[in-house]
């Protein structure tokens, strides 16, 4: 599969990017490329190879969540200038 520099180009400007003619040249390719390599998967025998999954069900490799105190909270809120009411204002980038 192959993707357009049309495509490309929609895909970028959905992402809110603006691309030069050389970035979108070289999007395409690298992105072509890519998806080359994912199709090479395809020429491979996987009907006996396991679902991914980790070696000891009980010992996860991944960190535990755990909430935290953060001691500057006041001195962030301070200096940021999308705050109101203690909490950061996050500007629209959606039309509706």
């Amino acid at each position: 599969m192959k993707l357009s520099s049309e495509e490309v180009n929609e895909i970028a400007l959905e992402s809110r990017l603006v691309l030069s003619d050389q970035e979108l040249e070289n999007a395409v390719r690298y992105i072509n490329n890519f998806l080359d390599m994912l199709d090479r998967f395809k020429e491979l025998d996987l009907k006996d190879v396991e679902p991914f999954s980790f070696a000891e069900a009980l010992e996860c490799p991944l960190r535990e969540d755990a909430v935290k105190p953060f001691a500057n909270t006041r001195a962030i809120l301070d200096e940021s200038a999308h705050v109101e009411n203690s909490l950061f204002k996050v500007p629209r980038i959606m039309e509706e």
